[in-house]
């Protein structure tokens, strides 16, 4: 009963709401994504709706969508809503609101406004808990960020098992990987469902965003692909079942999405899917098909690539090849669809698709109303999409539809004719004939019903077919094909040609006849009915027109072959039987253009007419027949036909035609070959024609021309044009003059009509414009002019397709124009070109213009239009006197001069364009024009104040590739004479044009090989520009223009210069300035590169120095001067860099002399601007110290010693001693010239150091020998400091080094100049520690001679100095071998260290040097340092420690190292016997020895200090004695008492430190015996020293029992009596207490923190203390001490409460503290205690400081504190009822209830 009891009170309580538990609604609404639970537990709906309002008030502003929110969830009103009061019908109409609020957030929630108005939701409405399934998909996306993290963490424990996957990483918190979700979409049916279900909402919402479309896109096509791998199966039935199931599934959303157009992402997600079903389960078609219906109806512009894509592959997994016809059509609405299957047939397979299209294409085709569906078809052949099979498969299907096309109804003459065309492509095609001749062989098709339905002939294929099989297909066809033929000739014979059928294009009436032809072509009887028809007039064919011209328009029309033969049969059949009596030369010309036709069967049908013709002309007798139809032809225009005499007609066939039937049948190309050369007047070697004299030559080329212009049709025009445009003239005339009359006509037709008239006969206009315009030929004199005239002036009217054609014929008639005539036409281009108005004419000639290859003459008539424009603008200006008055020269222009100035600019800019793209290479003779130009545009320049940057780069640019021609050849190719060097050289100087200023450069540069005598006096400013722009250029042209310039112009310059005798290192100071004024701008990565160029091409023996030289003038030591300078002298042999120095030094000399040579020209020495000669040294031999430092030069002369010869060897070193004579004579003679002469030093030392160290000692003691004792301590220093650098360490270098040190010893000894032993000690300091360890007893004398007498033992403080550091390194190096040494160096160094402390005498210096002495000590040989030394070294450390005119560093190491190395024992005595020196220097002393204590306990074993305990102690009891002694000596204290303070920290420290080396055995002794010496250990009478003592003691046990904590709690036993005797008499407001105090509080505050055993919850020891310790609150009298209490007791009392642990003490506890809250007596009269209102306010404090630790533990006291709060909240003291308020308050947080009721 109990148990189901509670478990329906479990249920209830589950599912409460929780209404009238505050607490549990206040944690419910303390949920948030922005702040953390503590802060957001202190956040009330107002301070929450204004934070997130500001978040959605920015939203609105992103999104106008959010605004209706406004009125809603984020009313004002909103915050009082509370959903558990709301019904059923109330909620889920906010669920309804709240859901498309999430659905339009979703995309913002990467952006803090988002987050801020998605808290609202959280913090007011519960989202997260009532909508929880929304709130986690809204969030999902950004599962990989910290914001889902934070939903995790607020999410109700009780997730659903959709989202069961998000448990572990909720508990764990951290972010869920991409795996286990997909995971989870695969296996779990309801979280895949959610997610398909939110996604769609929010898309019909049009509320999607990229990241929920793309996770959802990824997730969904995982999953997919992920159930379908799982249902695989070894039994192929369960394996589809369960993939139906799966397809199931996923066809509802895929329904959904595809519906949903507009979402771009999520109809291509839709597609991803349905990509993922095709491979990876075995669809049915019909169900593919239902697929790709779908895909084609739901794509838009933005996805129709990705659906083409889609259907590809689902087209391709289709067992049949066709695709449903919405899939096909959506296809064919595409917009260029070949173009778009092209471009994804290159990554996914289309075979398929692209067999299908084809099937659909030729499906129905006898219903087809257009030709959209076949162009699409001949477009996928002509691309060649298809592979070599499905190419195969294609073509099959293509010829099946045609084979039984005829059974579902007539094929429309078009469709014939298109698909004819088709199959001529297939067999005429290289790369498709074969496929088609084996499509032909496997596909068992009738070739002979094929040839019949498409009325066609297929060439090339065998036909192997049987004939009794033709005569049976075409029984069954007979007898299968409906036969409306009867019909169709009905409704036609009422028709009626009225005149020739080639006497108009459009001719409804033929249109109808041709259509009821096609229809009899393949049966006799029909074509006997046809040809019968009274339209045709068969009978009076010979002299009426209908009936041949009807069935020449057909033969030479647009139709399937199959009816052109037979039109052509049908003439054949007339002529046969026709009389002789009639001429019939119209025929000619569309028997021509039969002949050139591409069917074979059609040019031998043709053949047969022509033969036919040529009989009849043999069989006539009458001399002029009569010319069929010679005014009816062609209508009206007939009149305007050239007729050809009858007997000349039959010269013509006779000679010219009938000779060549048997090729024209084999070649199509014959009777163009045959008519050209008829018409030239000869024969062409492979026919049996003979030559035409000039009359009929004349007359048939008339004839033909006349035809071609007068016919209406344009399919036969077309032909005849490209036959007549191979003959330029004939018999006197030429074809431009003949077919002018067409051109013209063609020229005016309109673009709509030329449109219409090409499309009814199926040419192409673009076909027509060619031949149109070709009709003029090249050979006319006129033609350029000709064509022109066809364009201009210039109409609207005029087709866009004309003009271009125009222009086209005359780029390809140009070149063979004569030149006389090209300047002509070039010059009336040139000025249509320059015309105002933007016209196809006017682009048509500048192409033309900028097309062809144009003569030198006409660019050079076109350039000197230059200066003559400019000369005629010039004239327009202002008057001479204005324009020179005039600020800055400038021009005055008007509004029109400056439209005549940018026509002027325009001009120019075209003719030096055309003159830059006309190879001016190949023109020399324009070098003249091109410099006058220049010289024009130059003066320009300056008048109208502009750059002309461009124009100039022009005429620069042609004149450099004449000049760059002109320097491969011996001699210029132009006259040298026209150059204008200034010219170009004001170009450089005076553009800020990168490229001119580069053109220029070039130029100068070429110049100067083919004219350097014209050119090499204006070279100068050339460098002097280069300095200050070009050089800063970084980019890869400007480096080649410096590289072609140095290269060219500087070998040129310095022949001249030898040429004239002049020095050339002086003649080039201007180049050299340039170039080193220029270092600092030039791209640094260039820098080495561009001089080494240069010094290269001027000779570096000769001028390197000079370029180093002026570079350390300008630069001094510049960091990137020096590397470059290290640079160049790197790539310089041994011999040749020595000598470079020794140049420089020679120039360094000169610029020191009195009368400057050389150096004033390259250094400025001596001039009005020129610097200090000595400061110009000074660099440049610090410069060279650099480079003797820096280069290779060691590395070069050590590798010539090994290697080279003597006379290498020999040069090299007598260059090095010339160097060294030139460098110690510089510093000579510049002595008392501190600056130079250090720097000469400088130069010295690096000199040496390019020597071995063997080497350099050799040369040392040469140079010791010498009575300079400047030189000598100079050479001793240059010792010393390559000692200090990384020395040789050879064997050699060792034993040579350790045998110089007797020299040292001896000029130590021996010498009285003090400097020289303080440089000799130095290199002994540096030999000892680099080479001491090698043999140290080559040492030990020179350690001796240190630490005599004639060293540290001089007056000399520099001596003493450098010595004592001397035996610290050679203590460091020896160690015990240093032991013969130490007596002196001990005593002595110990007295210089009583020296260095006299007052008024500090020596800070050697002070150090002692301390690193006596370190050196402590290190190597601890152990020879006695106690009486310590002793000392400590005094002197005291001494040390407060004296001002000494460091503390060395010292404070010293005794560090003296702590840590020295024996502890001996360390410890040494201290104790000189604490009280210690503490008589002071505080500073008295906290180093304390260190030194602290340092010895930590590094040494525990054993140590162990054994040492009794020293140990008696320094501690000593220490802790410090407060004593100093209050004893009372005014005579010499420590503050903050110093007492500082220094008892240490001591506890230290104390500790010891303690933990101890175990409790050892310890406790120590400790009890402390107790005793600070309670009893002071005569009772010295009270101020027992507190004294009191306070050390309780201040060590503060720090006792807060470091060691519970481990020692138990010592808490031995105080705890003292403890309450200290409380009785210590009081914060007594300052000789307040320490004692306060020490004795912070001990018992951590006493009873770290109390682990239960120590005070003991009765017995709490309630020895309780009483006392709460008593301290009534010490809080007034404000001051109330703080303190409140501080210092009140933590105190906390942590006993915490301790005490049990109601009974607590009770205990708070029955004490009560009565301290009362301020009168109680019932029983007493005085409880709280009479002042300080003591109350403390007494509330410690309430509420034990209300927040302990909670409801404490407040179970509650009812007997009730009447107590009752009285104070009525107190007189405001504090103490504000205080009791904020307890009240406090109480109810903890309680969650209010306390109204209980006060009342």
């Amino acid at each position: 009963m109990a148990s189901s009891l509670a478990a329906q009170l479990s249920q209830i309580a589950a599912k409460s709401t929780n209404q009238l538990n505050l607490k549990a609604q206040r944690i419910a609404h303390s949920q948030s994504l922005i702040f953390d639970w503590k802060t957001a537990t202190t956040q009330d709906f107002d301070t929450v709706y204004q934070i997130c309002f500001e978040g959605f008030q920015e939203l609105c502003q992103l999104d106008p969508r959010f605004a209706p929110f406004e009125r809603t969830i984020f009313s004002e009103q909103s915050k009082a809503e509370d959903r558990t009061e709301m019904n059923a019908a109330q909620n889920k109409e906010l669920d309804t609101v709240v859901e498309a609020f999430l659905a339009l957030v979703g995309g913002h929630l990467l952006l803090s406004p988002a987050v801020k108005a998605v808290d609202w939701l959280i913090r007011r409405f519960r989202v997260h808990e009532y909508n929880t399934e929304f709130t986690i998909l809204t969030f999902l996306p950004y599962y990989t960020t910290p914001l889902f993290l934070n939903l995790l963490s607020i999410l109700p424990e009780d997730l659903t098992p959709t989202f069961k996957i998000l448990n572990p990483y909720k508990k764990s918190q951290i972010n869920p990987p991409r795996h286990p979700l997909v995971h989870s979409a695969t296996t779990n049916k309801h979280f895949l469902a959610a997610v398909n279900r939110y996604t769609l909402q929010v898309s019909k919402q049009r509320a999607h965003h990229h990241a929920l479309l793309s996770f959802w896109a990824g997730t969904l096509t995982e999953a997919v692909a992920g159930m379908l791998d799982s249902s695989r199966s070894g039994r192929r039935e369960v394996e589809k079942e369960k993939h139906e199931d799966v397809v199931m599934k996923v066809l509802p959303v895929l329904n959904d999405g595809l519906a949903l157009k507009d979402v771009s992402e999520l109809v291509i997600g839709c597609y991803m899917v349905c990509v993922v079903l095709a491979q990876k389960s075995s669809l049915q078609d019909k169900l593919l098909d239902g697929l790709m219906e779908a895909v084609a109806g739901s794509w838009t512009d933005e996805t129709k690539e990705s659906g083409l894509i889609c259907l590809s592959v689902l087209a391709q997994k289709k067992s049949d090849a066709r695709i449903p016809k919405r899939a096909f059509k959506a296809v064919l609405r595409l917009e260029d669809p070949v173009q778009q299957l092209s471009a994804i047939s290159a990554q996914y397979p289309t075979s398929h698709l692209l067999l299908g299209l084809v099937a659909g294409c030729v499906d129905d085709l006898s219903k087809q109303k257009d030709l959209s569906r076949l162009d699409l078809l001949s477009l996928l052949f002509e691309t060649n999409l298809l592979g070599e099979q499905e190419a195969g498969k294609a073509m099959a299907v293509i010829l099946q539809a045609v084979s039984h096309a005829h059974t579902e109804g007539v094929l429309s003459l078009d469709a014939q004719t298109h698909l004819a065309e088709l199959v001529q492509h297939f067999t005429q095609s290289e790369s498709l004939q074969p496929i088609f001749q084996k499509t032909i062989e496997d596909s068992s098709i009738d070739v002979a019903a094929l040839e019949h339905n498409l009325q066609t002939v297929i060439e090339s294929v065998p036909t192997t077919t049987p004939a009794i099989g033709d005569v049976e297909m075409e029984d069954v066809q007979q007898e299968a094909v409906e036969d409306n033929f009867a019909s169709v000739l009905e409704s036609v014979a009422g028709k009626n040609l009225e005149s020739s059928a080639l006497s108009a294009q459009s001719m409804p009436a033929y249109e109808s006849l041709v259509q009821t032809f096609a229809l009899a072509v393949g049966s006799q009887e029909k074509l006997q009915a046809f040809v019968d028809l009274p339209a045709l007039k068969k009978a009076d064919a010979s002299t009426s027109p209908q009936y041949l011209s009807f069935f020449i328009r057909t033969f030479s029309g647009s139709y399937p072959i199959g009816t052109r033969i037979t039109a052509l049969n049908q003439i054949s059949s007339l002529l046969n039987s026709a009389t002789p009596d009639v001429d019939l030369q119209a025929l000619l010309p569309f028997l021509l253009v039969a002949l050139a036709d591409s069917s074979e069967r059609v040019r031998r049908e043709a053949a047969g007419v022509l033969a036919a013709i040529g009989s009849l002309y043999k069989k006539s007798k009458k001399g002029d027949a009569n010319v069929w139809a010679r005014d009816t032809i062609y209508g009206k225009q007939s009149k305007n036909v050239q007729w050809i005499a009858g007997r000349d007609v039959q010269k013509i066939v006779e000679r010219a035609f009938l000779p060549g039937l048997e090729e024209y049948v084999l070649d199509q190309a014959h009777i163009g070959r045959v008519l050209e050369a008829t018409l030239r007047g000869s024969s062409t070697s492979d026919s049996g024609a003979t030559e035409l004299k000039k009359p009929l030559r004349l007359s048939l080329f008339t004839f033909l021309c006349s035809h071609a212009v007068q016919m209406p049709l344009y399919a036969p025009k077309l032909s005849l044009l490209k036959l007549l445009n191979r003959v330029d003239k004939a018999g006197g005339t030429t074809r431009t003059k003949e077919l002018g009359p067409f051109l013209k006509t063609w020229r005016d037709m309109k673009e709509h009509t030329a449109k219409d008239v090409c499309e009814r006969e199926r040419v192409s206009v673009a076909d027509v414009d060619r031949e149109a315009v070709m009709t003029v030929t090249p050979k006319d004199k006129d033609a350029i002019s000709l064509l022109l005239s066809n364009v201009s002036p210039y109409s609207d009217s005029l087709r866009p397709s004309f003009v271009t054609a125009i222009f086209n014929r005359m780029k390809a008639v140009w070149g063979t124009v004569a030149e006389e005539l090209q300047v002509d036409a070039a010059e009336k281009l040139f000025e249509i070109s320059l015309e105002d108005v933007q016209t196809p004419l006017v682009h048509g000639c500048r192409d033309v213009l900028r097309s062809v290859q144009l003569t030198g003459s006409v660019l050079l008539q076109f350039l000197r239009k230059i200066p003559v424009s400019i000369t005629d603008m010039e004239s327009l200006g202002p008057a001479p006197k204005r324009r020179r008055t005039s600020q800055n020269n400038m021009v005055a222009m008007t509004i029109k001069d400056e439209a005549k100035l940018s026509q002027l600019m325009e001009k120019m800019t075209f003719i030096l364009e055309l003159v830059d793209s006309s190879t001016p290479e190949a023109h020399p003779e324009l070098a003249d024009g091109l410099f006058q130009t220049l010289a024009a545009l130059h003066h320009f320049k300056s008048q109208i104040q502009s750059g002309l940057s461009y124009l100039l780069s022009l005429t620069l640019g042609s004149l450099l590739a004449i000049v760059n021609r002109s320097k491969g050849t011996a001699k210029a190719q132009f006259d040298t004479s026209v150059i204008r060097a200034d010219l170009v050289v004001d170009c450089v100087r005076t553009t800020d044009s990168p490229q001119v200023q580069n053109a220029a450069l070039l130029l100068v540069a070429g110049l100067s090989v083919i004219a350097p005598e014209l050119v090499l006096h204006s070279v100068m400013p050339i460098f002097t520009f280069m300095g200050s722009s070009v050089l800063r250029k970084d980019d890869e042209y400007s480096v080649s223009v410096i590289d072609q310039t140095i290269d060219q112009v500087v070998p040129a310059l310095i022949q001249s210069l030898r040429n004239q005798k002049r020095d050339v290192v002086s003649g080039t100071s201007e180049l050299l300035l340039s170039f080193t004024a220029a270092f600092e701008h030039i791209p640094s990565h260039r820098r080495l590169r561009l001089f080494h160029a240069l010094v290269t091409k001027l000779g570096t023996q000769d001028f390197l120095f000079a370029v180093l030289a002026m570079l350390a003038n300008r630069y001094a030591l510049d960091k990137d001067v020096l590397i470059l300078m290290t640079g160049l002298v790197s790539d310089a042999s041994a011999p040749v860099e020595l000598n470079t120095y020794s140049k420089f030094l020679d120039l360094v000399k000169d610029s020191l002399s009195s009368k400057p040579g050389i150096s004033q020209v390259l250094l400025g020495i001596g001039s009005d601007d020129g610097r200090d000669p000595q400061k110009v040294a000074v660099d440049l031999l610090r410069a060279l110290a650099y480079l003797f430092k820096h280069s290779s030069l060691k590395v070069k002369m050590a590798k010539d010693f090994a290697t080279e010869g003597d006379k290498v060897v020999g040069q090299i070193r007598t260059l090095f001693s010339r160097i060294l004579e030139q460098v110690l004579a510089i510093g000579e003679s510049m002595q008392n010239v501190k600056p130079v002469s250090q720097a000469s030093g400088d130069v010295l030392s690096a000199l040496f150091g390019t020597l071995s160290l063997v080497d350099f000692l050799d040369t040392i003691e040469v140079l010791l020998q010498r009575r300079n004792d400047e030189l000598r301590r100079k050479v001793l220093r240059l010792l010393e400091g390559r000692l200090r650098q990384n020395p040789e360490r050879d064997g050699a270098s060792q034993h040579r080094m350790l045998d110089f040190l007797p020299t040292l010893v001896n000029i130590i000894q021996s010498s009285p100049d003090i400097l020289l032993k303080h440089a000799a000690v130095a290199c002994i300091d540096r030999i000892a520690e680099k080479y001491g360890r090698k043999e140290p007893t080559k040492v030990i004398h020179a350690a001796q001679v240190v630490a005599s007498e004639a060293c540290i033992g001089q007056d000399d403080e520099r001596i003493r100095i450098m010595g004592v550091l001397c035996l610290a390194s050679m203590a460091e190096v020896l160690g015990e071998a240093m032991i013969p040494a130490l007596p002196d160096a001990l005593s002595r160094s110990l007295a210089l260290l009583e020296q260095s402390l006299e007052d008024g005498k500090e020596n800070a210096r050697l002070h150090d040097a002692v301390y690193s002495f006596f370190s050196a000590l402590f290190i190597h040989i601890p152990f020879m340092v006695s106690g009486s030394h310590l002793d000392k070294i400590l005094v002197l450390s005291y001494k040390s420690a407060v004296s001002e005119g000494v460091e503390d560093e060395s010292r404070e190491e010293a005794l560090q190292l003296m702590a840590r190395k020295v024996d502890v024992a001996a360390t410890y005595a040494a201290i104790d016997r000189n604490w009280q020196h210690a503490v008589k220097a002071g505080p500073d002393a008295t906290r180093e020895t304390l260190g030194v204590v602290s340092l010895a306990i930590e590094k040494h074993p525990k054993s140590a200090t162990v054994k040492n305990i009794a020293v140990l102690t008696s320094i501690l009891f000593k220490a802790f004695d410090l407060r004593r002694e100093q209050v004893s000596l009372d005014t005579q204290a010499t420590f503050e008492l903050s110093d007492v303070d500082e220094i008892e920290d240490i001591i506890n420290e230290v104390t500790i430190k010891m303690i933990y080396k101890l175990n409790d055995t050892t310890f406790r002794p120590i400790f009890t015996k402390l107790l005793e010496w600070a309670t009893t250990g002071v005569p009772k009478k010295d009270a101020r020293g027992s507190l004294a003592r009191l306070t050390t003691f309780y201040r060590f046990l503060q720090v006792f029992f807060g470091t060691l904590q519970s481990i020692v709690t138990g010592y808490s036993s031995y105080i705890i009596e003292n403890v309450v005797s200290v409380l009785g008499k210590a009081n914060p407001s007594n300052q000789d207490t307040k320490s004692l105090w306060l020490a004795t509080m912070r001990m018992l505050k951590n006493s009873f923190e770290h109390d682990q055993d239960e120590f005070w919850q003991s009765p017995s020891h709490l309630t020895v203390i309780a009483q006392p310790l709460i008593s301290q609150l009534a010490h809080a009298k007034n404000s001051s001490t109330a703080s303190i209490v409140i501080a210092e007791a009140v933590p105190a009392l906390t942590e006993l409460a915490v301790a005490a642990d049990s109601t009974d003490n607590h009770k205990e506890l708070n029955t004490v503290l009560m009565r301290l809250l009362r301020p009168s007596a109680g019932p029983s009269g007493k005085t409880a205690g709280g009479e002042n209102p300080h003591t109350r306010l403390a007494a509330l404090k410690a309430q509420q400081s034990l209300t927040e630790q302990l909670g409801e533990e404490w407040l179970a006291l509650l009812p007997e504190m009730l009447p107590y709060i009752s009285e104070l909240m009525e107190d007189e003291d405001e504090n103490v009822e504000r205080e009791v308020r904020k307890w009240v308050k406090q109480i109810e947080d903890v309680l969650g209830e209010r306390l109204d009721d209980m006060l009342t």
